[in-house]
């Protein structure tokens, strides 16, 4: 009979008030921010098997029967696995109405028979009020389920402290330079105490027969030939200390101990895997990435994967680790998954989506879980952009908000907007809920009428912001007297009204020949927008006659709703041209170079509230960065 863990429900114990973890059968990747309780699961398993142990009966055939004489106690002292300082520190809340000091630890155990049984084996772990950290008094919560095990386990001549066997692997440093013999007794007891490097070498040479096997399985990890220079058996009678030599790649054969941190922790978990047989092998293993290289941390994965016979648990920080896990194999804890009461592996499109977007997955998770905003931006210039603004407007104003409470989520481009953020949102609020939601996007081609429609389609799952400009480099266009400031900080050799001269001739020459639908530069345009058509649905019933109209209002020409990138490096360039000289440094005259140049140079020249145009005010409104009197507050001030 083979046996895995199924379900592990925790209450009132520790950090979880009332949890229900599903593990996979065979593999389980934990991650989350400090403190959130990772190691709390690992804590919860060995105080289990501990009230586990404690309940079976010296005949090791069946479990103690539940009464007022035959109370199970375990001692406050041998709990020396648990992070706490009294014994109330087990309690997720000592005053708790309904369980007070006693926490409930379930594990549920399935057999791998055609026909599956369950047993839920459940404890109660009980405080005494009358005496501080001596012992917990343990309790079965369903007798019956001990009961069904222990028949169904013992029928085949099988004991039941032999049924479960439970290991934990920390990140080794080092191993000891003199490591005495030990027995299989001795071995098993320093495992299960959590001291498996204290035996490594006896874990090792107790696989004389199969030594070549391990070699080979090391020397696929670390992608070097490795081998062991056993003592003969016979030195165990003669010796104090065990002799282990190892060569790498045909080097001189040097003791264990001299080897880096990184090979000996891959050697503990592989000897450690190798040395114990049992219904239920259960592989706690505690950051392997901390000193393995992550150019071997996939192949170790790979490995630990493919051993059908143990069940693992894995706490984890690396990216790289993480990234490589297989569907249903991370396990995310969060505020939100501890108030639910539930935690499931992370499914695969939101674990894709996470790593697309943002990169690293671990870190990712954490700004997401840790934003009060998440905001869809167009990509990730857009976010740059935002948090340089949001610092510039530290210095010179009262911030009502933080920006770091907001993190960007980049939708690359905005082709089918509305059904990436529906998408992606749908995929993230699995992960994480209580959030506010916003989509800040570019205008391009839009009219006002295909913007609010847009807006409105958007706002079924977010609060939409468009730039009022066609993009956001643009809206520096939309106040030409801020436009005029700005240019004019990079001028020191003419007067500003001649400056300011050149800036109204370009734009009213743009205006002039945009307008013409018998110029190159409307026919260049019309050429964008039908190119644009095939990949926004809310163009489809827009004709190009309808986005020329929306370039003016009331028969006054918005330049900031044509200013493109293109568009914008034509009217530097030009700007350039007229002035004798280049407004800021550059590698090349490509658009995208001077559109971020110049919006970035822009940010930079802002000294006062009254620099910022009203788009990027009102967008810093709806992230709660800043407050709408405010800014009319220090408007009227400037006026005054």
């Amino acid at each position: 009979m083979k046996l895995r863990i199924s379900n592990i429900a925790l209450k009132n114990f520790k950090t979880f008030k009332d949890i229900s973890i599903h593990p996979n059968p065979d593999f389980n990747i934990i991650i989350g921010e400090n403190s959130s309780g990772k190691s709390t699961i690992f804590e919860a398993i060995h105080l289990w098997e501990k009230c586990y142990q404690t309940y079976i009966l010296s005949s090791r055939k069946g479990f103690y029967k539940v009464k007022r004489s035959t109370n199970r106690y375990v001692n406050y002292q041998d709990l020396d696995f648990l992070r706490i300082t009294k014994d109330e520190d087990l309690f997720h809340d000592p005053k708790d109405p309904d369980l007070g000091k006693c926490a409930e630890i379930s594990i549920s155990l399935t057999s791998d028979d055609e026909e599956a049984q369950t047993w839920n084996l459940g404890f109660k772990v009980t405080c005494p009020t009358s005496i501080e950290n001596a012992f917990y008094r343990v309790q079965p919560i369903e007798e019956e389920q001990f009961t069904l095990f222990a028949q169904a386990f013992c029928g085949a001549g099988k004991f039941l402290d032999e049924a479960i066997f439970i290991y934990q692997t920390r990140p080794v440093a080092g191993v000891h330079q003199f490591e005495p013999y030990y027995n299989e007794a001795q071995i098993k007891r320093k495992i299960q105490k959590g001291s498996s490097h204290e035996v490594l070498r006896n874990k090792i040479i107790s696989k004389r027969k199969s030594i070549s096997d391990l070699e080979t399985s090391i020397s696929q990890i670390v992608e070097k030939e490795i081998k062991f220079t056993l003592p003969p058996s016979t030195r165990r009678e003669k010796d104090e200390y065990v002799c282990l030599d190892v060569s790498v790649d045909g080097s001189k054969p040097y003791d264990l101990h001299l080897q880096g941190s990184g090979f000996l922790q891959i050697v503990e978990i592989l000897a450690t895997v190798e040395f114990i047989d049992a219904p239920l092998k259960l592989l706690l293993v505690d950051e392997p990435d901390s000193h393995i290289h992550s150019k071997l941390q996939q192949n170790l994965l790979n490995y630990l994967r493919k051993i059908d016979h143990n069940q693992f648990f894995i706490i984890s920080h690396n990216d790289q680790f993480v990234t490589n896990a297989g569907d249903g194999e991370v396990f995310f804890i969060s505020d939100d998954v501890k108030a639910d009461g539930s935690l499931t592996a992370i499914d695969s499109t939101g674990f894709d989506i996470i790593k697309n977007a943002l990169g690293g997955v671990i870190l990712s998770l954490e700004k997401l879980n840790q934003a009060k905003h998440i905001a869809f931006v167009e990509g990730k210039d857009d976010a740059s952009y935002l948090h340089t603004l949001n610092r510039k407007l530290k210095d010179i104003t009262a911030v009502a908000g933080c920006l770091s409470e907001v993190t960007f989520f980049p939708l690359r481009g905005k082709d089918n907007i509305a059904q990436k953020i529906e998408y992606n949102k749908r995929t993230l609020n699995s992960l994480m809920r209580g959030k506010t939601w916003n989509a800040i996007f570019d205008r391009d081609f839009s009219t006002p009428e295909v913007d609010s429609k847009l807006k409105q389609n958007i706002r079924r799952n977010c609060v939409p912001f468009s730039h009022e400009g066609y993009c956001i480099e643009s809206v520096v266009f939309s106040d030409q007297e801020i436009l005029k400031r700005y240019i004019n900080s990079y001028v020191d050799y003419l007067p500003n009204a001649e400056v300011n001269q050149f800036i109204d001739e370009l734009i009213e020459q743009l205006c002039n020949d945009i307008q013409n639908p018998n110029s190159n530069l409307n026919k260049t345009l019309e050429v964008r927008f039908n190119g644009q058509k095939n990949n926004r649905p809310e163009f489809n019933a827009l004709q190009f006659i309808d986005v020329m109209r929306s370039w003016s209002d009331q028969g006054v020409f918005r330049v900031e709703r044509v200013m493109s990138k293109p568009m914008i490096r034509d009217f530097i360039t030009s700007l350039e041209l007229k002035l004798g000289r280049s407004l800021f440094l550059r590698t090349s005259n490509d658009d995208e170079e001077i559109a971020s140049k110049f919006f970035n140079g822009y940010l930079s020249f802002i000294n006062s509230i009254d620099d910022v145009v009203q788009s990027l005010k009102s967008l810093f409104i709806q992230l709660g960065v800043i407050n709408e009197q405010q800014v009319d507050h220090q408007g009227e001030e400037q006026v005054a």
